[in-house]
């Protein structure tokens, strides 16, 4: 679903989420719904540690003395938790994108380019014109079905975006960016990542918190079956109210991080240039899509949390953070 959402935000070549699904599944195969998957997977553990952590810990020194925090308390630690949650999730966020919406196979495509003269991924500008009939069948295959490309055509010349780079892997990706911009060409699109993630993390919190005051029993400790239900319930819901909140400015975010031809100068040129040529409704592509998908996270995402931490509570008797505020 994420690729879908990614896909749709910078994409024009989509009618639509199922239309969507339908051309990545026959262009790709499943294991196009899974591209730049790995490096977010391995990387999340961390990510989400981080974010804990620094809103936990944030809660715990503004409640003081106080017998439990107050929506105040916890928006603010919320925001504490997306700005430094940035630092790590910006570079996890370029790389998967970057792999998310390169819908061409990078084998096949750059053996193609090999036999028309391009290398490692790459169709310089002078080896567009098609010198040879097989050059053209070429182009009927493999290379002819880039998604969303920048067509350049004279005569019989291949359509490839001028400068088109394909990547084999999150390694790979992470390497060339640093090559071409340096280390902060990991982190395009930090601006919009820190308009999308202190708000967002507002949003994640506050509702969740009170979802879970309200869900968790009050005269005893709640079972293990109840924690369960209720951090998935209370967790989904904060999760889809925070995605639904903080889409258009995930949009953008996106639509930086996948523009590796530096179309956008910033955020500001952005918004300008993606009016201007698409409309205001862009911000709003792969709406459905996101907060559909924020539920079923954001419910694991939860559930992972209050199960680990009802575990260590039952092995130690000494209070949580979370006792000492609530």
């Amino acid at each position: 679903m994420d690729t879908i959402k990614v896909r749709l935000q910078t994409g024009t070549g989509y009618q639509g989420a199922m239309d969507c699904m339908l051309k990545t599944f026959q262009r790709e195969g499943l294991g196009g719904f899974y591209k730049g998957m790995a490096f977010p997977l391995a990387a999340t553990s961390v990510y989400n540690s981080l974010v804990f952590f620094v809103y936990q810990n944030f809660l715990t020194s503004l409640c003081g003395h106080k017998d439990r925090p107050d929506i105040s308390d916890i928006a603010l630690a919320s925001m504490g938790a997306g700005a430094v949650s940035v630092s790590i999730g910006t570079p996890i966020d370029l790389i998967k994108i970057k792999l998310q919406v390169q819908t061409e196979s990078y084998k096949k495509t750059v053996a193609a380019l090999q036999k028309v003269g391009g290398t490692a991924g790459f169709l310089p500008a002078e080896n567009l014109q098609m010198r040879s009939k097989s050059a053209r069948n070429i182009s009927t295959s493999s290379v002819a079905k880039l998604a969303n490309p920048e067509v350049v055509l004279t005569g019989g010349a291949m359509p490839v975006r001028p400068n088109n780079q394909l990547y084999n892997g999150p390694i790979r990706c992470a390497f060339d960016t640093v090559k071409t911009n340096g280390l902060s060409g990991l982190y395009r699109g930090a601006g919009a990542m820190l308009m999308r993630d202190i708000p967002g993390y507002v949003f994640y919190f506050v509702p969740y918190e009170i979802l879970m005051g309200a869900l968790t029993p009050k005269d005893r400790k709640a079972t293990w079956g109840e924690t369960a239900f209720h951090s998935c319930l209370a967790g989904g819901t904060a999760g889809t109210i925070s995605w639904a909140v903080t889409h258009p400015c995930d949009t953008i975010k996106s639509r930086l991080q996948a523009d590796t031809a530096g179309k956008y100068r910033g955020v500001i040129d952005c918004v300008k240039k993606s009016i201007k040529h698409e409309g205001s409704g862009v911000f709003l592509r792969g709406f459905r899509v996101n907060a559909l998908r924020g539920f079923p996270q954001s419910a694991a995402l939860f559930f992972g949390y209050e199960m680990t931490m009802k575990l260590f509570e039952n092995k130690k008797n000494t209070p949580t953070p979370v006792d000492i505020c609530y």
